[in-house]
């Protein structure tokens, strides 16, 4: 856990000299740090660049209430039922020891208003470091550094839910909404050991791209509940641009996960880059989805049969 705290503290030095910063340089300095080259906000073509034009125009004010680990699920309950939800153990402005010793095991804390911030309890945690690591969180102002806006408009708390996995963290869908279409879906395997990320289509044919981990070496096979996750995530995703809805499956039933308007805050490294541009060419942002005609279909873009829109 020393080791996630320099983490954590180096960024927290990072956002001091960040939350200096106008939104319009702070995000041209994150797009710049991050690729070399200033976004083109003028004129984005590339999904990178939309993308970062999308968090600076859109403050839409559903959008806190939504990423919001805790409050979502309200959201989530309405649209989908209480059976598509992970239980929440406890949530709260501060955890103590006595809260953790408490909590069934394996269970997983979070903070709820923040990225990457979780730890795992198990029977033989050390029950004061993890309060002290989790309560650490609550000073971190994410929305600071990518200039995420919903972020910082979440009251910060911390949560605990159940371990969902057996012996391992369980696979992670991620369906990319675009004007309430899935376009394809990301699937991370690993992601606590050996994380390792593919793209498949909703049809389930694989996709040729990369984006920061390696691919898994054979096809995974769809979920079992494939077809009611696509139609939840076109649910949970409608009236909005754009929306990652994440999702898991398991043996009984799928269960929701969270809600991203800003997938690795926009600043997504594929692999090839082109790809980058390829997509952002398959959507009409910032004009609305009936403002272009002719717009480059995914299908066309990502040299795939009709039949995998």
């Amino acid at each position: 856990m020393a080791s996630n705290s320099l983490r954590w503290t180096a960024k927290r030095l990072y956002l001091e000299f960040m939350r200096r910063l106008p939104d319009r340089t702070a995000v041209d300095l994150d797009y710049l740090r991050v690729f070399g080259v200033l976004p083109n906000l003028a004129n984005p073509r590339r999904f990178s660049e939309k993308m970062q034009h999308l968090k600076l125009m859109l403050h839409d004010e559903r959008m806190p209430g939504l990423v919001d680990k805790v409050r979502v699920k309200d959201f989530v309950s309405t649209a989908l039922g209480e059976e598509w939800l992970i239980p929440t153990l406890w949530h709260g402005d501060r955890v103590t020891e006595d809260v953790l010793r408490n909590a069934p095991k394996p269970s997983v804390v979070k903070a709820n208003h923040s990225s990457a911030q979780i730890l795992f309890l198990h029977a033989n945690s050390n029950l004061k470091e993890a309060a002290d690591e989790a309560n650490s969180w609550l000073s971190y102002d994410h929305h600071v550094i990518h200039r995420e806006w919903a972020y910082g408009n979440v009251q910060r708390q911390i949560l605990i839910e159940p371990f969902i996995g057996e012996d391992k963290a369980p696979d992670d869908y991620k369906f990319w909404v675009f004007d309430g279409a899935v376009r394809f879906i990301q699937v991370d395997h690993g992601r606590f050991n050996n994380h390792t990320r593919q793209f498949y289509t909703p049809a389930w044919k694989r996709l040729d791209f990369r984006m920061n981990y390696p691919s898994t070496g054979p096809d995974t096979p769809p979920p079992p509940h494939l077809r009611q996750m696509l139609q939840a995530a076109r649910t949970l995703a409608n009236g909005f641009r754009f929306v990652r809805v994440d999702l898991y499956d398991t043996p009984d039933r799928p269960l929701f996960g969270e809600l991203t308007f800003a997938p690795e805050a926009g600043l997504c490294r594929f692999d090839p880059p082109e790809v980058d541009l390829r997509l952002g060419e398959t959507w009409s942002y910032p004009l609305s989805p009936n403002e272009v005609a002719n717009m480059r279909s995914f299908s066309d873009a990502f040299r795939l049969g009709e039949g995998s829109k």
